[in-house]
């Protein structure tokens, strides 16, 4: 993550992680979006990073199993209550949908379990 990067998002489907984490259809400049395994085991600690997953759990992907090993291994930032604020003020200023993340939501279930905000979105 370069000093550019302010958030990493881990997900099978970018666009539609940027419209649910963001509420727009865009990637902005200073987010990161990882899609490959290999490259979630080379996350530098102190990486701000959420992920996103759109399959039911008993499919898990290659990347969400790399995701959850190096979440394992320590060292990564899951997102505060003031990051949630920001994002949901940032998407507002860039026309963010009504739909997308409940971030206080998330940010209350990664702190239950003491792991990086991880959410699934599942249909039907």
């Amino acid at each position: 993550m370069t000093a550019a990067h302010r958030l990493t998002i881990v997900t099978n489907e970018p666009l539609r992680a940027a419209r649910d984490v963001l509420g727009v259809d865009f990637i902005p400049a200073w987010c990161r979006v990882v899609t490959r395994a290999e490259e979630v085991a080379s996350l530098a600690d102190s990486t701000k990073v959420i992920g996103q997953w759109y399959e039911p759990r008993s499919r898990r992907s290659l990347l969400e199993w790399a995701f959850i090993a190096r979440r394992e291994r320590g060292g990564l930032i899951g997102l505060s209550l003031e990051d949630c604020d920001k994002l949901v003020t940032w998407g507002v200023r860039n026309g963010a949908g009504s739909e997308g993340m409940d971030p206080h939501r998330a940010v209350a279930a990664s702190q239950l379990s003491g792991l990086v905000v991880s959410e699934r979105r599942v249909e039907g």
